[in-house]
């Protein structure tokens, strides 16, 4: 598949109201970057049949039990099949790629909690992201019942003590937990985070071209993203695509005229203006 007709896809795709969006098949269009001949059914169709056999396998009413039915995914995801956090290699961009967690069954807490995300909404679960700062699970509401669920740690299952502590495992025991960083995320926001991991990742690694597709896409998902932006028009500033740079930047301004980094950014057209003028 040629890279236009990717993007077009994936433009198609997050342009739709949310409901309509699926989000496997999305998470599965941004990986057509890295592998342009990814079969997409052929993954959707691991994923359905992950469902179906748990779904065979569950001799009870998932309404009326959905403990249970989570007990079930978490045996069938992290024992029988083998996900599992990837933390010995936590930046490797597969960990991204939906298609590799399914492939090498490792990931990251985004693309693991995409898939119980995924399998749940298959068996009817009620099941919803939650993006908590630097990690994130799936919470699961049915009547009384608001628990959450790590993927990224075995499908541990966990109340708001428990999200806090995780958090504090991971900034410390100094760091402010808000009840906030419960609330449920949608799928274009799942979309976001995903492609600002890949983002980040090639922006360390220098790898500008796949930086600037992230960009892209993210922009797709939220057209006037500022910050986005900006940093398109800084990694079009690294590849030498000055024109680019210039009518980001310029944009980035437009939009955030008050930014703390405006003088930068000013200055930075200054030096891009002196640079187009010598080239003609």
């Amino acid at each position: 598949m040629t890279r236009t007709l990717a993007i077009e896809l994936f433009r198609e795709m997050v342009a739709r109201p949310e409901a309509q969006m699926d989000l496997a098949s999305a998470a599965l269009l941004i990986a057509l970057d890295e592998y342009p001949n990814l079969n997409v059914q052929k993954y959707l169709g691991k994923i359905d049949a992950m469902a179906s056999k748990i779904q065979s396998n569950i001799d009870f009413s998932i309404q009326a039990r959905p403990t249970d039915a989570i007990e079930r995914i978490n045996r069938f995801l992290f024992q029988v099949e083998g996900f599992r956090g990837n933390k010995e290699d936590y930046y490797d961009p597969r960990n991204s790629f939906l298609n590799d967690v399914l492939d090498r069954r490792k990931g990251i807490p985004i693309t693991l909690s995409l898939i119980y995300l995924e399998v749940g909404k298959r068996l009817g679960l009620n099941l919803e992201g939650v993006g908590m700062p630097g990690h994130f699970i799936v919470k699961c509401v049915h009547q009384e019942l608001e628990a959450f669920i790590d993927p990224f740690h075995q499908g541990e299952i966990l109340l708001e003590d428990g999200c806090k502590k995780r958090l504090q495992d991971i900034y410390g025991n100094d760091f402010q937990f808000e009840r906030s960083f419960l609330a449920p995320v949608g799928k274009r926001q799942i979309l976001r985070r995903m492609l600002t991991n890949l983002k980040g990742i090639y922006l360390d690694r220098q790898e500008f071209r796949k930086a600037l597709s992230a960009i892209e896409k993210i922009l797709l998902v939220n057209p006037d993203a500022a910050d986005e932006i900006r940093d398109r028009a800084t990694v079009h500033y690294k590849l030498n695509n000055l024109s680019a740079a210039l009518v980001d930047w310029t944009r980035y301004l437009e939009l955030q005229p008050e930014a703390t980094d405006s003088e930068e950014v000013k200055n930075n057209l200054n030096i891009i203006g002196q640079l187009i003028a010598l080239r003609n």
